[in-house]
Parts: structure tokens; C-alpha cells; sequence
């Protein structure tokens, strides 16, 4: 345990640390914001190749249910488990999307994750970075005017 002095050492420059937390949140918020929701957005749009999908099977956990999917690309019978806000029902078709040349990645339009959640985690994270930075400002003014 360290003593009241060491305390007060410490606690004396939390200003300048809240501005460097501040920055990295701030940055990584814009990252997200621009690079990581463009990227998503990107990879969904390089699916341009389309087959139909069956649900086989549906399993409820927690607020989501996990899917399974059976399709055909080109002769290929694959199968895929994707996480889905609601119940799609076994037995019913879907629209699948996919790379034509790699197969890598599949779009199921309305269930697939877009870019706008990235956006949505980057602006709040921003946010949380900006309110960091401000108050390492304002405590940083305080001390100015006090002469500390």
C-alpha cells in the first residue's frame, strides 16, 4: 500500500494520462468509424454471386438464435452457422450472397453484419475519448489558474 505523499504523487499529472487515454480512444473510435466500417461494407460487396440457402436448423441462445444453413456453390455442397436476430423458421429458403472467385465470404442480406455497427461503436467510443480529453483539459486549466 503506498502513503498519502505517494498518492498525491501520483494523482498529481492524471490530468496528462486522461488526455493520452483520451487520444487512443479518440483515434480508435475514428478508425473504426472509417477503416474498419469501409473494410465491412467492402467485403459485402465483393459478394455478388447468389444461390439459395435451406435452414436447417434453428437453436435459441439467449437473445439471438444460432442457424444453420445448407447451400450449393457449384456443385459443393456447403453448410454455415450464423447468429440471427430472429427465428428464420427450418425448412424456408434464403438468399445467399458470395465471392464468386474464393468462396471466403457470404452475405445474407438483413442478417449480415454491415458497417453501420462499426460506425455506431466508433462514434461511441469517440465520444468517450473526447469526454477523457476534456476533462484532462479542464483539470489542466484549473491547476493553471490556481498556480499548482
Amino acid at each position: 500500500m503506498s502513503n498519502r505523499s505517494q498518492r498525491r504523487m501520483l494523482m498529481k499529472n492524471w490530468h496528462i494520462s486522461a488526455i493520452v487515454i483520451g487520444i487512443i480512444l479518440a483515434l480508435l473510435g475514428l478508425y473504426s468509424v472509417f477503416v474498419i466500417s469501409g473494410e465491412t461494407n467492402r467485403k459485402n460487396a465483393e459478394c455478388t454471386e447468389k444461390t439459395i440457402g435451406t435452414i436447417t436448423g434453428v437453436t435459441k441462445s439467449g437473445s439471438t438464435y444460432l442457424t444453420d444453413i445448407e447451400y450449393v456453390i457449384e456443385e459443393s455442397e456447403m453448410n454455415t452457422t450464423i447468429e440471427a436476430k430472429k427465428d428464420l423458421g427450418v425448412g424456408n429458403t434464403i438468399d445467399i450472397y458470395y465471392e464468386p472467385l474464393s468462396w471466403s465470404h457470404i452475405y445474407i442480406d438483413g442478417v449480415s453484419p454491415t458497417g453501420t455497427k462499426d460506425v455506431l461503436f466508433g462514434l461511441v467510443v469517440t465520444l468517450v475519448g473526447a469526454a477523457f480529453i476534456g476533462a484532462g483539459v479542464m483539470t489542466l486549466r484549473k491547476k493553471k489558474s490556481n498556480g499548482i
